[in-house]
This record gives C-alpha cells, structure tokens and sequence, in this order.
C-alpha cells in the first residue's frame, strides 16, 4: 500500500510562481520572436553562402572551349619544309571569350620518333571575334627527312577554378602532316 505523504506547506506553489511557470511555458512554445535587422542579416548571410557556391558551381561546370577553330593548314610551299626551318602554319579561329592558354606541339619525325616542344605559356587577350595568324615550331636538327607529322594541344584556364586545380579544357590540334627535307647544304 502506498501511503500519500502531501506537500508541505513552504513547498507548495504560491500564485505569483504559478503566473511565473505558466509565462515560462507560454514563451517555450511561443513563436520565436527576433528583430527585423536579425532576419535581414541572416537572410543576407544565406544569400551569399548560396551566391558563392553558384559560382563554385558555375565555374565546375564551366568546359566550353573559349576559341573554335575554322581552319589550320601548311603555309610553307608544296608542305615541305627543311630541318632547322620553320613550319609555317595558317590558322583561322573564332575567339568567344579570353582565357589564358598552354599551347603543346609534338613532332613525329620521318623515322616515327616523336620530338616534344616545351610548353608555350601565355595569356590570350585581346579582341573577340575572327582571328588570322602564322604560327608554327622550327624543325629540330635532329628530325629524320621523310613525311612528318604535327601534333598539338591546347589547354585553356578559363576561370580561378580551373587555374588553382590544373583542371583546363585541353582541346586536341587536328594533326599536320607534311614532308622533312633534308638541311640544306652550304658550299
């Protein structure tokens, strides 16, 4: 049998405590009540957070190569060109946007060796639109004669994501192909 002790008399709750436990109850299930400049300031505070990572997006999905090239062709007579010379290559592209760029050329030689240029860094600002322009890497002196190839890439850094990570839009230069002459003999 369970004996009911009741509440001593200092214990029990007076009617002001109990006006106290009851506005205490009502502010805990009360809507939230904060200043206006509290939700403006945390509303900005989400509209950058969602500002930045649009533009973290935008700059991950950002692969559209900024030139689109017309034309590229051999400009030297008959495509033949010397050792030690210059392969002269006309090109023709359209120009959408500036990034900068890595411009890669490789050679594959008469005897089928593969000869590697160094990499040609550089920024390519300036008008958009159409573009004309010679280009082209000199003939090392140690390529075999006999038909040549040339074999290029270019890698675009379009945004600060793809320059911090390395992550470019290469781009694969249709191959060249022409023929290695002999150097020419000087008496």
């Amino acid at each position: 049998m369970i004996k009911h002790v009741p509440t001593p008399e200092h214990l029990k709750p007076k009617p002001e405590d109990i006006d106290l436990y009851a506005r205490a109850l009502a502010l805990s299930h009360a809507p939230r009540q904060t200043p206006l400049y509290e939700r403006l300031l945390n509303y900005l505070y989400w509209a950058v957070i969602l500002a930045a990572m649009t533009w973290v997006a935008s700059m991950v999905i950002d692969r559209e190569p900024p030139v689109r090239v017309i034309s590229r062709e051999i400009a030297n007579p008959g495509r033949q060109v010397r050792i030690g010379e210059r392969l002269l290559i006309r090109s023709a592209r359209e120009r959408m946007r500036q990034c900068e760029l890595t411009r890669r050329w490789w050679l594959v030689d008469g005897a089928g060796r593969r000869l590697d240029y160094e990499p040609e860094r550089f920024d390519a600002y300036g008008p958009l639109g159409r573009e004309d322009e010679i280009i082209g890497p000199t003939i090392p002196l140690d390529a075999t004669p006999g038909r040549g190839r040339l074999l290029g890439a270019v890698a675009y850094d379009c945004n600060p994501l793809q320059r911090a990570l390395g992550w470019s839009i290469v781009v694969m230069l249709p191959a060249l192909e022409f023929e290695i002459l002999p150097r020419e003999r000087t008496p």
